[in-house]
């Protein structure tokens, strides 16, 4: 029986290097570079497969493929379309990953729904994580949505960051919401109809 490929093994030395900061020196200060935000390509799908699975132990590497396959597919923002964005330092290498969607809240109307935050970095996670919250922010006034809605159940520093300084950097234009309960139902848990097994 053909062994199948080690997809964790692969991109693990690649993901180490992103514990190195990226800074550059202007005179006797160091400068954070920034990081790009963008939606995911092909080519960083099985990376972030990484940054995602510890989420959700059931999630195999074939779904989550076909999981980016279906979303990258999907353009626009109509509500409860899911997309998948990256954050990237300048050598290329994957430091960040939500999924958001537009949603109708009860009370709110119209929110952004971000129900993965993930970040890579242990070195700059509050960093990488403004770089990530800012495009949301941007992207929630773009779209007129009344609120922004993160799982942080991944990581209590970012809950912590979030929850002190997050509603300042939306210039409270757009309510935050931090939701700490554990995610019942992943993104890729919702996507059945592809031909794949469901795990249970």
């Amino acid at each position: 029986m053909a062994r199948r490929p080690d997809i964790r093994a692969r991109f693990r030395q690649r993901l180490s290097v992103t514990a190195v900061p990226e800074t550059s020196r202007v005179g006797s200060v160091v400068m954070e570079r920034a990081y790009k935000i963008a939606p995911i390509t092909t080519e960083q799908v099985d990376a972030g497969y990484l940054l995602v699975s510890p989420l959700d132990r059931r999630l195999d590497v074939a779904r989550w493929r076909s999981y980016c396959e279906k979303a990258t597919s999907e353009l626009g923002t109509a509500v409860g379309r899911q997309q998948i964005v990256v954050a990237t330092n300048p050598r290329g290498y994957l430091q960040g990953l939500c999924v958001h969607a537009v949603v109708k809240h009860l009370v709110q109307g119209a929110i952004l729904d971000v129900p993965v935050f993930v970040v890579a970095s242990a070195a700059d996670e509050i960093g990488v994580a403004a770089a990530l919250f800012g495009d949301l922010c941007a992207l929630a006034e773009r779209l007129d949505c009344a609120a922004i809605r993160i799982r942080t159940e991944s990581s209590q520093r970012l809950h912590r960051h979030l929850e002190s300084s997050g509603r300042s950097a939306c210039e409270r234009r757009v309510a935050l919401i931090l939701d700490q309960r554990p995610l019942l139902e992943a993104p890729w848990a919702q996507s059945q109809g592809d031909g794949l097994p469901v795990k249970t």
